[in-house]
């Protein structure tokens, strides 16, 4: 498993999906898998969510929905429910069938974004997360956050990436893969090579 992260307008989701391309090339069998939470995803929880929005829409309180989870301890258990439905056989199956799998964001991510003041949920995220299997090595592209803040226009401050980074990097410690430092501000066809030459080492 390759596992890219870094904040939003870092440039991962490019640089994955070119270095899953060439890696095809190379003649091994490679997928590409975004592993990050954006909303209740899954078969389980989605029609439920979205009964829940649109209910809270007509109430004019549509924008309750996207916090709950940091406010209802029942919502912090539920976000993590869905992702493991919806991300944890996806891996493990994708792992099995590919020579490669790569993840643009992954559970660590996820944990960095969802973990609340809750001790009872955080007790169930840390469970959860140690079911999720390791990746081999992780690719983490740092951008100045002023520039990732001008590639992206749905980004709320530039403080806000400064302090999500720095979540993401804590978080990383918990994982015991080989992280490899990428500058987001180079091309990207330099980062596809930079990151194509580690993957090739790791097959070998």
């Amino acid at each position: 498993m390759v596992y890219f992260a870094g904040v939003d307008g870092s440039g991962k989701t490019t640089v994955a999906e070119s270095l899953c391309d060439s890696l095809q090339d190379d003649g091994l069998s490679c997928k590409y898998l975004w592993c990050g939470w954006r909303g209740f995803e899954s078969p389980l929880f989605k029609p439920i969510a979205s009964r829940i929005k649109k209910t809270l829409a007509k109430r004019g309180e549509a924008e309750k929905a996207d916090e709950a989870h940091n406010t209802l301890p029942l919502f912090g258990y539920l976000t993590w429910l869905d992702y493991f439905v919806r991300v944890y056989p996806d891996v493990l199956a994708s792992l099995l069938t590919h020579d490669i799998l790569i993840v643009d964001r992954y559970v660590y991510d996820v944990m960095a974004g969802l973990a609340g003041p809750d001790k009872h949920v955080s007790r169930l995220l840390f469970a959860l997360f140690r079911l999720f299997p390791r990746p081999s090595i992780v690719f983490f592209i740092s951008v100045p956050p002023e520039v990732a803040y001008e590639r992206k226009d749905d980004i709320p401050s530039i403080d806000f990436l400064r302090e999500v980074e720095q979540k993401n990097l804590n978080m990383l410690a918990a994982c015991s893969a080989e992280v490899v430092m990428l500058d987001g501000t180079q091309s990207k066809s330099e980062l596809r090579d930079r990151t194509l030459s580690v993957t090739r080492r790791l097959m070998t």
